[in-house]
Protein backbone atom coordinates (compact mmCIF):
# COMPACT_ATOMS: atom_id res chain seq x y z
CA UNK A 1 0.00 0.00 0.00
CA UNK A 2 1.55 3.45 -1.25
CA UNK A 3 -0.06 6.54 0.50
CA UNK A 4 1.58 9.86 -0.73
CA UNK A 5 1.11 12.88 2.17
CA UNK A 6 2.00 16.25 1.73
CA UNK A 7 4.70 17.12 4.01
CA UNK A 8 4.86 20.97 3.25
CA UNK A 9 3.46 23.52 0.53
CA UNK A 10 6.00 21.71 -2.00
CA UNK A 11 6.92 18.39 -0.29
CA UNK A 12 5.62 15.00 -1.27
CA UNK A 13 6.36 12.08 0.78
CA UNK A 14 5.21 8.78 -0.64
CA UNK A 15 5.41 5.71 2.22
CA UNK A 16 5.31 1.86 1.24
CA UNK A 17 3.07 1.11 4.04
CA UNK A 18 1.45 3.19 7.42
CA UNK A 19 1.71 0.91 10.08
CA UNK A 20 -0.67 3.04 12.79
CA UNK A 21 -1.57 6.97 12.79
CA UNK A 22 1.82 8.23 14.14
CA UNK A 23 4.01 5.16 12.18
CA UNK A 24 5.03 4.70 8.73
CA UNK A 25 7.55 2.45 6.99
CA UNK A 26 8.83 4.95 4.26
CA UNK A 27 11.07 2.39 1.94
CA UNK A 28 12.28 -1.30 2.76
CA UNK A 29 14.76 -3.40 0.70
CA UNK A 30 15.92 -7.26 1.42
CA UNK A 31 19.75 -7.12 1.64
CA UNK A 32 21.20 -10.79 0.81
CA UNK A 33 24.64 -10.45 1.66
CA UNK A 34 23.53 -9.38 5.27
CA UNK A 35 20.19 -11.84 5.09
CA UNK A 36 17.79 -9.48 6.55
CA UNK A 37 15.25 -6.54 5.81
CA UNK A 38 17.11 -2.83 5.77
CA UNK A 39 13.60 -0.69 7.06
CA UNK A 40 13.40 3.16 7.46
CA UNK A 41 10.86 4.41 9.39
CA UNK A 42 9.23 7.64 10.33
CA UNK A 43 7.82 8.28 13.40
CA UNK A 44 5.48 11.67 15.18
CA UNK A 45 6.59 10.50 18.50
CA UNK A 46 9.00 7.73 20.08
CA UNK A 47 6.88 4.48 19.62
CA UNK A 48 7.87 0.91 20.67
CA UNK A 49 7.99 -1.27 17.55
CA UNK A 50 7.76 -4.92 17.26
CA UNK A 51 9.23 -6.79 14.57
CA UNK A 52 8.48 -10.71 14.07
CA UNK A 53 9.93 -13.25 11.62
CA UNK A 54 7.47 -14.25 9.13
CA UNK A 55 8.53 -17.24 7.15
CA UNK A 56 7.56 -20.04 5.55
CA UNK A 57 7.32 -23.39 7.94
CA UNK A 58 7.40 -26.94 7.71
CA UNK A 59 4.61 -29.14 9.57
CA UNK A 60 5.09 -29.01 13.10
CA UNK A 61 5.91 -26.70 16.44
CA UNK A 62 8.73 -24.51 16.38
CA UNK A 63 10.00 -21.20 16.91
CA UNK A 64 11.02 -17.72 15.61
CA UNK A 65 12.68 -14.13 16.44
CA UNK A 66 10.84 -11.06 17.92
CA UNK A 67 12.94 -8.34 17.94
CA UNK A 68 11.52 -5.05 19.96
CA UNK A 69 12.85 -1.81 19.40
CA UNK A 70 12.40 1.95 20.57
CA UNK A 71 11.74 4.56 17.38
CA UNK A 72 12.71 8.23 18.02
CA UNK A 73 10.63 10.60 16.18
CA UNK A 74 11.37 11.29 12.87
CA UNK A 75 13.18 9.01 10.25
CA UNK A 76 14.80 5.83 11.66
CA UNK A 77 16.74 3.31 9.78
CA UNK A 78 16.70 -0.41 11.09
CA UNK A 79 18.49 -3.58 10.33
CA UNK A 80 16.74 -6.77 10.77
CA UNK A 81 18.19 -10.11 10.44
CA UNK A 82 16.05 -12.57 8.55
CA UNK A 83 17.37 -15.47 6.54
CA UNK A 84 15.48 -16.81 3.85
CA UNK A 85 13.81 -20.40 4.44
CA UNK A 86 12.19 -21.93 1.26
CA UNK A 87 13.52 -18.95 -0.96
CA UNK A 88 11.41 -16.21 1.23
CA UNK A 89 12.10 -14.03 3.93
CA UNK A 90 9.14 -12.26 5.64
CA UNK A 91 8.86 -9.21 8.70
CA UNK A 92 5.67 -8.57 10.45
CA UNK A 93 5.46 -5.30 12.54
CA UNK A 94 3.32 -4.40 14.96
CA UNK A 95 3.31 -1.01 17.62
CA UNK A 96 0.53 -0.69 20.77
CA UNK A 97 -1.55 1.60 18.15
CA UNK A 98 -1.62 -0.88 15.53
CA UNK A 99 -2.73 -3.68 17.85
CA UNK A 100 -5.70 -1.55 19.49
CA UNK A 101 -6.91 -1.50 15.37
CA UNK A 102 -6.46 -5.20 15.39
CA UNK A 103 -3.84 -5.05 12.44
CA UNK A 104 0.02 -5.12 11.26
CA UNK A 105 1.87 -4.64 8.66
CA UNK A 106 4.38 -6.70 6.63
CA UNK A 107 7.24 -6.96 4.48
CA UNK A 108 7.95 -9.80 2.11
CA UNK A 109 10.14 -10.75 -0.54
CA UNK A 110 7.76 -12.92 -1.89
CA UNK A 111 9.74 -15.48 -3.70
CA UNK A 112 8.24 -18.88 -2.53
CA UNK A 113 10.58 -21.11 -4.87
CA UNK A 114 13.98 -22.19 -4.19
CA UNK A 115 16.87 -20.16 -6.48
CA UNK A 116 17.00 -23.39 -8.93
CA UNK A 117 16.91 -23.55 -12.60
CA UNK A 118 13.23 -25.03 -13.61
CA UNK A 119 13.00 -29.05 -14.89
CA UNK A 120 13.88 -28.95 -18.65
CA UNK A 121 11.58 -29.97 -21.23
CA UNK A 122 13.65 -32.93 -22.06
CA UNK A 123 13.98 -34.10 -18.26
CA UNK A 124 9.87 -33.98 -18.22
CA UNK A 125 9.49 -35.86 -21.88
CA UNK A 126 12.33 -38.81 -20.31
CA UNK A 127 10.03 -38.93 -16.71
CA UNK A 128 7.11 -39.48 -18.65
CA UNK A 129 8.48 -42.06 -21.07
CA UNK A 130 9.69 -44.33 -18.07
CA UNK A 131 6.83 -43.71 -16.67
CA UNK A 132 4.73 -44.74 -18.84
CA UNK A 133 7.17 -48.29 -20.07
CA UNK A 134 6.93 -48.79 -15.75
CA UNK A 135 3.42 -48.66 -15.77
CA UNK A 136 2.80 -50.43 -18.92
CA UNK A 137 5.30 -53.53 -17.48
CA UNK A 138 3.23 -53.54 -13.92
CA UNK A 139 0.45 -53.91 -15.82
CA UNK A 140 1.24 -56.43 -17.97
CA UNK A 141 3.01 -57.88 -15.01
CA UNK A 142 -0.16 -58.24 -12.83
CA UNK A 143 -2.37 -59.52 -15.67
CA UNK A 144 -0.45 -62.36 -16.13
CA UNK A 145 -0.29 -63.21 -12.74
CA UNK A 146 -3.70 -63.13 -12.10
CA UNK A 147 -4.36 -65.45 -15.56
CA UNK A 148 -1.55 -67.92 -14.10
CA UNK A 149 -3.38 -68.04 -10.67
CA UNK A 150 -6.77 -68.52 -12.21
CA UNK A 151 -5.19 -71.49 -14.39
CA UNK A 152 -3.94 -73.26 -10.94
CA UNK A 153 -7.80 -72.48 -9.57
CA UNK A 154 -8.98 -75.91 -10.98
CA UNK A 155 -7.51 -79.36 -12.89
CA UNK A 156 -8.42 -80.92 -16.02
CA UNK A 157 -9.03 -84.61 -15.33
CA UNK A 158 -9.49 -86.11 -18.70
Amino acid sequence: MNETVQVGPEEERTYAQEIDSETRLVSWEYNDEREGFVLTFETNASVRITLTEAVQFSEGAGSGRIYQKRLPEGLTEVFVSVPRRGGQAALTMTTPGSIAQNRFSYVSTGETRPNRAPIQYQRVQAIVLITGFGAAGLTFGVVKRRREDESKDYERIL
